[in-house]
Formats: structure tokens, sequence, C-alpha cells
């Protein structure tokens, strides 16, 4: 990304889950994705695939009448990702540490730990109501 300005792109998702399969052609879409690492790229697909989903599952309830909002961010300082869902908000301190013994074999509850370890930050900002993940 030698450019220094930034480039904003929205894409809007239904909650179904066969609405990931456009994800990558998303990120392709934008100016500057296609010049990052391959490992890079993977990396911003699965963190962002993971927090689509949980907006879609969670925080939209599978209802597929409400949307789900991508925006990202991208400049010389690095990517920013925001993911906007209908849905009430949560508390990220009350997730379960999957590592956790009692945590370790439940189907669910890895995707904040995976989100956490391929970006640089990921925050969750309760008054936009929005997951805000860094890169």
């Amino acid at each position: 990304m030698a450019d220094k300005k930034s480039i904003k792109q929205t894409f809007i998702f239904q909650s179904v889950f066969t609405e990931l399969e456009r994800l990558d052609e998303c990120l392709n879409s934008i100016e500057g994705y296609k010049e990052l690492s391959e490992d890079k790229q993977y990396e911003i697909m699965l963190v962002l695939s993971e927090a689509v989903t949980n907006a879609i599952e969670h925080g939209n309830e599978l209802n597929s009448s409400k949307k789900v909002k991508l925006d990202i961010i991208l400049s010389s300082e690095g990517i920013v990702a925001e993911i906007y869902d209908e849905g009430s908000g949560f508390d990220p301190t009350m997730l379960v540490n999957p590592l956790e013994k009692e945590a370790i074999l439940r189907d669910h509850g890895r995707g904040w730990f995976l989100m956490k370890h391929y970006c640089s930050s990921i925050e969750w900002d309760d008054e936009q109501k929005c997951l805000r993940v860094y890169f």
C-alpha cells in the first residue's frame, strides 16, 4: 500500500451463512488489498469471516431480514475493519477462554480467541455497537 490515502469500502451482508461466500470477492475488490502478502490476506479473511459469522449467528440470530455491515479502511498505517449487526451487543469479558478445561470440547467459543491471535488489536465499541479489528 504505497499510497498514503485512506480507502474505505462498505459491504452489506444478509444474515444467512451463504453470504459468507461473498467475503473473499468483497475483500479482493478493495484497491490495495491484493498488494498484501498471501499470509496477511489469509489472516484478514480468517478474522473477518469469523466476525461476520458471529454477527450473523449471535448478533442477528440468523434473521435473514437483518443485515451485517462491514466497513474496511485501508491506509498507510494499516487496516481497520468495523463490523455492525442489528443485535443488542455483547460483553467480551463474559466470553469463556476456549483453552480452559471445561471449554475445550465446546462447539462454540473459539472465534474471539482466533480473532485476537490473528489481528493487531480487537475491541468492542459498546456505544456504536460495533466490533473494531485492527491489522
